[in-house]
């Protein structure tokens, strides 16, 4: 394989997997639930269920953040293999 091919595909595959984690880990398991339980509070809806469940998501937020990084780092890290060379 070309080399400038492979840094620019260990580039994208980098990129995609820092903006899934940036998505996962912070919009759906951090501010999403967030909003929603500022919402139910809001309108008085809120349940004891939803509070826990929203405490534990913000909480393993980053963590599910970091292993999904770690996967696109370590795929981009296999694409390009400077020992190849």
């Amino acid at each position: 394989m070309n080399r400038n091919f492979r840094i620019l595909a260990a580039s994208a595959v980098y990129l995609i997997g820092f903006a899934v984690s940036i998505y996962v880990g912070g919009w759906l398991m951090l501010l999403k639930p967030l909003r929603s339980v500022i919402a139910a509070y809001t309108l008085g809806t809120l349940s004891l269920s939803q509070f826990i469940v929203t405490i534990i998501k913000c909480i393993s937020s980053m963590t599910v953040a970091g292993f999904i990084w770690c996967i696109g780092y370590i795929a981009s890290n296999h694409i390009y293999d400077s020992r190849d060379e």
